[in-house]
Order: structure tokens, then sequence, then C-alpha cells
């Protein structure tokens, strides 16, 4: 029996057991659990994620590897997503979910030979350990630096390290209220300094507006932005509702919110869309402007949760915006998590280190992972 082996629906207890064991069990004594709820719960996500998204393709499956007593030891998710590359569809397939039991790591190199094997042009991952990073590395993957930069902007600065801390010490319920006490005075201290430094932490409301955008205008911008780069997502109104619904229902990190920047002549300059955390940390999705307008589009985002109580806001990098980005003081931090890439199609590869991609977090893992 080969080891390496599609992934099929049976397997789906066995994995997501094995997912729970690796990935849920460090810092969150909840999804130790064996409630059925949850186990429901994991199943019902591999299920939409692996078997029910839009562009499932049986010829590029996601993999296990399995022991001939029939345990599996390892398994790496894979979503095909159409791209244009010089406006010729592409295949990709994304990876994710890779896991390998503890005591197994040839597994993972086993795993990844077998990935990048496929029919696919284009392999890649944006979410990546450093742990994933070196078997990618050690078997002909490729990290793209410029596309595994985040950034962070503080809106409420005093507020935004309290919630740092406050994720640090999540179990620790003293701290918890310690944190809750602090609010007035991390207010009274945000005041300050808006005050004293206002070119770093005032935020006012810009000249441009914003406006709920709905999918098939959206879908509309995607196509008509589609020729500014070389290699972009290709979308259709059931994938890219799909998706949006699978995000959506993110609720941890806040409501999504996809807004339409416009001028004051009511010309459509750009787009973003965020996940949405009132007293939290926001996490920009997708943000796209047209030439020289990248700036009034942060404006507005950066308003927008601002307005919502938002402490913080947090991207990935686009690399063609690294100058307006840079220019609204904000923090970079690279890597970790890191975006990996394979192919054999070195126009391919020389797309993503001259930074002519359109790689935002909804072409990457967001929508695969649970939690």
């Amino acid at each position: 029996m080969k080891r390496i082996r599609p992934f099929v629906r049976d397997d789906i207890p066995q994995v997501t057991d094995l997912h729970r064991q690796v990935f849920g069990v460090r810092g969150n004594p909840a999804r130790q659990s064996h409630s059925p709820k949850l186990l429901q719960d994991y199943a019902d996500h591999f299920e939409e994620i692996f078997f029910r998204n839009p562009w499932y393709d049986e010829a590029l499956p996601s993999l296990v590897y399995q022991e001939p007593t029939g345990r599996i030891l390892g398994f790496l998710g894979v979503m095909p997503r159409p791209m244009l590359f010089d406006g010729q569809l592409i295949k990709a397939a994304l990876g994710s979910q890779f896991i390998v039991a503890p005591d197994s790591r040839s597994v993972g190199m086993m795993l990844l030979r077998a990935f990048f094997a496929g029919p696919q042009d284009l392999s890649l991952t944006d979410e990546a350990n450093s742990v994933s990073r070196k078997l990618w590395e050690k078997i002909g993957g490729t990290i793209t630096m410029s596309y595994s930069v985040h950034w962070m902007r503080p809106l409420r600065p005093s507020r935004f390290a309290v919630s740092l801390l406050s994720s640090f010490f999540q179990e620790n319920k003293p701290w918890s209220y310690l944190v809750s006490a602090s609010a007035p005075i991390c207010n009274l201290a945000d005041a300050i300094a808006v005050r004293k430094l206002p070119r770093y932490f005032q935020i006012t409301a810009p000249q441009v507006s914003a406006d709920d955008l709905k999918i098939e205008t959206l879908l509309t911008y995607l196509s008509e932005f589609s020729k500014t780069r070389s290699l972009w997502p290709a979308y259709d109104d059931r994938s890219l509702k799909w998706l949006l619904k699978v995000i959506a229902q993110k609720e941890r990190f806040g409501a999504l919110r996809i807004r339409a920047v416009h001028n004051d002549k009511r010309e459509m300059i750009g787009w973003y869309l965020y996940h949405l955390k009132p007293g939290g940390v926001s996490t920009a999705l997708q943000i796209m402007a047209r030439e020289n307008s990248m700036g009034e589009v942060l404006d507005r985002l950066f308003y927008d949760a601002w307005l919502q109580d938002s402490v913080a806001v947090y991207g990935r990098l686009d690399p063609r915006f690294v100058r307006e980005i840079s220019d609204k003081y904000c923090i970079f931090n690279c890597g970790r998590p890191w975006v990996l890439i394979h192919s054999r199609n070195p126009d391919l590869l020389r797309t993503f280190h001259d930074g002519d991609v359109m790689l935002s977090k909804l072409e990457g893992e967001w929508c695969m992972r649970k939690w």
C-alpha cells in the first residue's frame, strides 16, 4: 500500500484528531476537549474547506501519509486556486494545515515532495512557520521576502500595548482583571499621546468617503484591476461568494467589512476588506487602490477602524505600496508567518521577487484555518 495517497472523506476523523493534537493543545485547553460539538466542528470544517470549495479538483487532492496499520501520521491540505498569469489562466495550489505527528518528522518532507510533484503550475503557502520554511527550502521551495513582511498601525498606542499583554496572558485571570482595570489610565495615556505626538497618533476624518461594497461590484473591480499585475487571482461570482462567506464566519477576528473608497467627485479610488475588532486589533485582508490613491485608502481604513474603537490595524505588505504604508507610521515585521513558493516556471517565480503579484489574505490560508 502506498504510504502517501489522496485525502478522502473517510480520513476526516483521523486527520482532525491529529490536527487537534498538534495545533489545538498549545495555549487553548478548550480545544483538548473530546466533546461531540468540537469534533463535529472540526469534521464540518474539513469537509467544507477541502471537499466543497468551488475550486475542488480531484487532480489536485489534499494528501495524507498512512502507515500499513492504517494510522495517519501526516496531512497536507491542498486547495486549487486558479490565477491569471499575463492574462492566461494557470493552476495554482495553496498548501495549508500541514500536520505531522511529533515522532514522524521525515513524513513532512515526503508529503511536500508529493505536493510539488503535482500538476499545478505554482505551489504556495502564506502562513508557514520556521519548521515548514526549512522543509520547503530543503527541497527547492523559495521564500518570497517582500510578501512575508507584515505591518501594524497602532491607533490607540497604550490600549494596543495592553491588548498585546492581555493576549499573552489570556489564561491568567488575575492579569485579565488588571487589564480591565487599566482602561481609564490607557485612555488618558492615549489622549496625551495624541496631543504630544499628533503626527503619529492623531486620527482625523479624511477627505475621501467609504460605502459598503457589494460582492458583484467587488468582482467587477477585481476583474478591472487584474491588468495591473502579471499574476492575479481568478474569481467568479460563485467562488468569491463562497470565500467571503467562509471568512465572515471567523467571528473571533471580528465582523467582516467590505468598503469602497470614493474621492470628492464620487469616483472609486480603491477598496478594503477587513475584520473589524472593536477593542482589539483589526485585520486587513485586502487593500487595493488606483495609482497615487493608496495613501487616501489607508487613511479611510484607519479612520474607519478608529471610529469603531479598534486599537490597531494589522495587514500583509503589498510591495507595490511599501512607501505609502511606511508613510502612515506603520511598524514592520518580516516572517513568522512566511510566504513560500515553488514552481518549475522561472518566470512565475520572478513575478514574486519583482513584487508583481496580487496576493492578499483572500488568496491565502486565512480561509482554510478554523482557528
